[in-house]
């Protein structure tokens, strides 16, 4: 790939600041040549980028590239700007779904979760593990496992049936007569049909990976409780989705700290904090970057010029535009924005509706849109083929925040507000704000309004599908 200029992107390095690290570095000085080259150009239109947060540096540089190329025009006065926003909590992230794919399928954990799943199936009342107390057979879970997508109609089944009513108490684990009749129940599970790799006891405290029978029949009664009370609660994901995400969380998640999603969030918003006191690398990007737009925005005012400047947001890069919308609306009075574009944002719903929202209300920005995958399709993009069958988005809700079922802007199971979403105050409140503005699903493929389709199927897809750049397009 050709080198991209550094006119078309500001690389952020630690803290949200222009630190080097990593093979890409940006200089305040070269930020200023941004803005020497918008003069020089007199640009007319600024689009503005942010990638998601669960890339590589190399593909938030290729996504700024595709940037370049579907929108800057030097005839039509027209440039873009993407922030490369620094890859090291994001690479740790990819690497531990590298490991969870590799973990899948393999020794002890395949066993704890086939166990988990008799458990949660039989309880739940799933065919195949209905009448006479009986759990899915092994044959059952291995045939389901070939699939790409494991138990999806077993789920559908339970969906249409309603399911069976779980007599479930509010309870933790430590004081919960549910759960002590459940790890009762999983320790004669396991030891009826544990391998031999389990026939051996340990103490309590060893690791999971080094077997315990007694231990490993408690993680399955934990993790097999955790899931049956989200489905008590529903905060599911549906069945196998839901019994990964818990596995995950017990046998995995702790050991490594929260996956460096809580530092991709930070460091969206650190790249906009003070630049009071400090100087040269220790500039933060975002800030100075939208100090010397202000400046730009005056004197472009003052000599009867106009620039109208578009924000584009993917996955986690809808953070990164919220904090930046939020620092504009206090310290930058000369900046406003004409379009906010959310490409299946991966932000919290409380988080938008406090710093995104508001900013339209004070006048930062003019209009808003949102492209996302309808709930059948994101259902069916697996993030973890065979092992995690839903989207990323899921994962983000189910995984990466701290509470499980977390509301995420871009999923339109939750955003629809209805079912069990039904009573969330916060989702009536995006519904309403989505429906006084625009939502796009990426099955509108034909919409006579070019500036209302997309086609993207796969969550890292939009910010490259044709369909959706070509609305972005038209909607400037």
């Amino acid at each position: 790939m050709e080198a991209l200029e550094k006119i078309f992107f500001v690389n952020v390095g630690a803290d949200g600041t222009f630190a080097d690290s990593g093979h890409l570095s940006t200089t305040p000085a070269d930020v200023e040549q941004i803005f020497s080259f918008l003069e020089e150009k007199d640009i007319e239109k600024l689009l503005i980028y942010f990638h998601g947060g669960l890339v590589s540096e190399k593909s938030g540089l290729k996504a700024a590239a595709v940037m370049k190329e579907h929108f800057a025009d030097a005839a039509a006065k027209r440039h873009t700007v993407a922030f490369v926003w620094e890859t090291g909590p994001a690479e740790v992230v990819m690497q531990n779904l590298k490991n969870l794919k590799e973990l899948t399928g393999k020794g002890v954990f395949d066993e704890i979760v086939k166990f988990v799943t008799k458990l949660v199936a039989k309880k739940l009342g799933l065919d195949d593990a209905k009448g006479g107390g009986t759990y899915l057979s092994d044959e059952t879970i291995a045939v389901e496992k070939q699939k790409i997508a494991p138990f999806e109609d077993l789920d559908r089944s339970l969906d249409a049936r309603g399911g069976t009513p779980l007599e479930i108490d509010e309870e933790d684990e430590n004081y919960s007569t549910y759960y002590a009749k459940l790890e009762t129940e999983a320790k004669g599970l396991v030891s009826a049909e544990g391998s031999e790799e389990l026939k051996y006891e340990q103490a309590e405290g060893d690791e999971v990976a080094r077997g315990g029978m007694l231990f490993v029949a408690k993680v399955v009664a934990q993790i097999a409780f955790a899931v049956l009370k989200r489905y008590f609660k529903k905060t599911h994901h549906d069945f196998y989705p839901t019994i990964m995400e818990e596995a995950f969380r017990k046998l995995y998640l702790d050991k490594i700290g929260g996956w460096g999603w809580k530092q991709i969030k930070d460091k969206s918003g650190n790249m906009f904090n003070s630049n009071s006191g400090v100087t040269g690398n220790n500039l933060h990007a975002g800030t100075h970057f939208l100090s010397l737009l202000d400046t730009h925005l005056q004197k472009r005012k003052a000599a009867g010029k106009k620039l109208d400047i578009e924000l584009i947001g993917h996955s986690a890069g809808a953070i990164a535009v919220c904090n930046l919308l939020e620092a504009t609306a206090n310290h930058f009075n000369a900046v406003t924005y004409n379009n906010v574009f959310f490409l299946a944002p991966a932000c919290r719903t409380d988080f938008f509706l406090q710093k995104g929202s508001p900013a339209q209300e004070k006048g930062v920005f003019k209009h808003f849109k949102m492209f996302t995958m309808d709930e059948s399709n994101e259902k069916k993009d697996h993030c973890i083929p065979f092992a995690y069958t839903h989207s990323l988005l899921y994962m983000v809700s189910g995984l990466f925040e701290e509470e499980v079922d977390a509301k995420i802007m871009g999923l339109h199971e939750q955003l629809k507000a209805t079912g069990r979403y039904e009573d969330f105050d916060e989702l009536k409140k995006l519904n309403q704000y989505i429906g006084n503005n625009k939502l796009i699903l990426s099955t509108d493929l034909e919409n006579a309004d070019e500036s209302l389709r997309c086609s993207s199927l796969k969550h890292g897809d939009f910010d490259n599908d044709t369909l959706t750049l070509t609305a972005i397009l038209k909607s400037i």
